[in-house]
């Protein structure tokens, strides 16, 4: 029984990094359509800049801002230079440009950090001991992280005036712009707010899981498949998704095999795909 609520909290803790990057997904998809395949990208870059904003001599609150404004800079120029671009933007043509988009990102990651992993110290030094089980003062950072910004994007989008014109502007496009509301505007803020996101997952899970250059590529496509198990436009649905994966995760490599890990995700997307397309949060209007 330690055993199992170990791999649990533990898989909580992972599945709240993929959660956070789910909600970078949801946000943008809920507004434009676009699956922006440069998510994990940004959780990697951020972790990248904080380590070297520590390097650099400033204080871990500072240097935990430096690396969320770096992110949401790159979000944003993905938008401009990527996105806005193109006149009849389609779900395979965002998919095809951010991930070019990706590949840019890790080149420029590589040939700046270089090949190996750089970690940022932790938030809070000890661990928490409860009957046997531990958990790292790191994790409960994560959990808390993605509760406070899982609840404060889900309101921004379901509770204020601003959130409704964004979403708006995807399920009503020609009415939007009749009341006065910019889908190129409404894209832009949605980046930005998947910059933040994704920027927060990169600077609290690096003192756990390191940061590197390939980093935002698994932790992409899981934060992917999370955001699909929610059906791509609920953020509750993303965040209960990432937990679910980070638990499946933990108990297939603590009770089958460490080498499975990675396979999880994509056994359930495909599982999921064929199952129920439309996600497993009950919505009206959920598509893949």
């Amino acid at each position: 029984m330690t055993d199992l609520i170990q791999f649990v909290v533990a898989g909580l803790a992972q599945g709240g990094a993929y959660a956070l990057i789910a909600i970078g997904f949801v946000s943008i998809f809920t507004v434009s359509g676009v699956i922006n395949l440069a998510q994990g990208e940004f959780a990697a870059l951020a972790g990248l800049t904080g380590v070297s904003a520590i390097g650099a001599g400033l204080p871990l609150p500072i240097a935990l801002a430096v690396a969320i404004v770096v992110v949401v800079a790159v979000s944003v120029a993905t938008e401009r230079l990527a996105i806005r671009p193109v006149k009849k933007m389609t779900t395979l043509t965002s998919i095809i440009l951010t991930l070019g988009v990706s590949t840019v990102i890790k080149a420029a990651m590589l040939l700046i950090w270089g090949p190996q992993g750089h970690t940022m110290p932790a938030f809070t030094a000890g661990d928490l001991n409860l009957g046997g089980v531990s958990i790292r003062g790191q994790e409960l950072w994560i959990l808390a992280t993605c509760a406070l910004v899982g609840g404060a994007v889900w309101w921004f989008y379901e509770r204020t005036l601003l959130g409704k014109a964004l979403r708006a502007c995807a399920e009503q496009p020609v009415a939007a712009r009749l009341v006065g509301i910019s889908p190129k505007n409404a894209t832009m803020l949605a980046f930005v707010v998947a910059g933040v996101t994704g920027a927060v997952a990169g600077v609290v899970t690096s003192p756990v899981y390191s940061s590197a250059w390939d980093y935002g590529l698994t932790l992409g496509l899981k934060g992917f498949v999370a955001a699909t198990l929610g059906g791509l436009l609920s953020i509750r649905g993303a965040i209960a998704g990432g937990l679910l994966l980070g638990v499946l995760e933990n108990l297939v490599a603590g009770y089958v095999a460490t080498g499975l890990r990675d396979a999880v995700a994509f056994v359930v997307l495909i599982v999921l795909l064929l199952a129920r397309p439309g996600g497993l949060a009950k919505h009206a209007e959920a598509r893949v």
